[in-house]
């Protein structure tokens, strides 16, 4: 946090009021660079993912952006062309990846609402979140080596893990653009729609998680999250593990009740 300075305002990033259903909205504010991120949205992302992970009430997050041809396009490379060395380079990857990080590891959903193409960077923060929503005309640019660059912001790794290495590899070095179609038969897209319909289809999909046991949701994300590093023997400990604390927990008593109310089992 220590270059928050620039930060004053949150001009670049906006986190709506949190609706009663609990789904909150972070929302990437600079149409003029078509949401190229610099290193002032950097920061507050930082700052406004730290604000999400103080607060009690959100059940999952949308995170969209504010124009309807363009998602993300990338680093704001005019901004990072001050970043001479491969040491700054470095630095700023560090820390978009561990804000990235942060948003991944939230202990409720994420959906990001892509209403139009995401390039680069772009593509890295979609990959960060649990879910994807995808216009049907969007498409996912991984152009990084175009510009002579891997990815930096935990997309790779990322990318590797979600579709396997040889299709990443396919993808990233080639610097191909998967199409919202390809991202569906990939598993990387959650729903794909009409562009007018990207924004409603997340809200609806945002709140049908929202609607159930929060504590479950939140410990099925920690199983699928923590699976992926674990061998299957010591995932099926983890879930053991998860499975014992929500059995014990008021949200499943509560479900079991209303559910034998419901079937007339119920003891008198």
């Amino acid at each position: 946090m220590q270059m928050m300075k620039q930060t004053a305002g949150y001009q670049n990033v906006v986190l709506e009021p949190v609706d009663p259903a609990g789904v909150a909205i972070m929302r990437i504010m600079r149409p003029h660079t078509r949401n190229a991120i610099n290193r002032a949205t950097i920061e507050e992302l930082e700052v406004r993912i730290g604000e999400l992970e103080a607060r009690s009430d959100v059940r999952c997050l949308i995170v969209a952006a504010e124009t309807e041809t363009t998602f993300i396009a990338g680093g704001d490379l005019k901004d990072f062309a001050e970043l001479t060395t491969p040491e700054q380079g470095r630095a700023m990857g560090a820390q978009m990846q561990q804000v990235l990080h942060r948003l991944s590891v939230l202990p409720f959903p994420s959906i990001a609402a892509i209403g139009g193409n995401a390039y680069g960077g772009g593509c890295e923060v979609a990959l960060a979140c649990d879910l994807r929503v995808l216009a049907a005309d969007a498409h996912l640019v991984f152009s990084q080596v175009r510009l002579g660059l891997t990815t930096g912001w935990g997309g790779g790794p990322r990318l590797v893990q979600m579709v396997g290495p040889a299709v990443a590899m396919r993808i990233l070095l080639t610097g191909e653009s998967v199409s919202a179609n390809e991202a569906w038969r990939l598993g990387l897209a959650a729903a794909v729609v009409p562009r007018e319909q990207v924004a409603e289809t997340a809200s609806e999909l945002a709140h049908r998680i929202a609607a159930l046991p929060h504590e479950s949701v939140a410990a099925l994300k920690q199983l699928i999250h923590r699976s992926v590093h674990l061998s299957l023997e010591d995932a099926l400990v983890l879930e053991n593990h998860l499975f014992g604390q929500r059995w014990g927990s008021a949200e499943h008593q509560a479900a079991v009740a209303r559910f034998l109310t419901r079937k007339g089992l119920h003891e008198s």
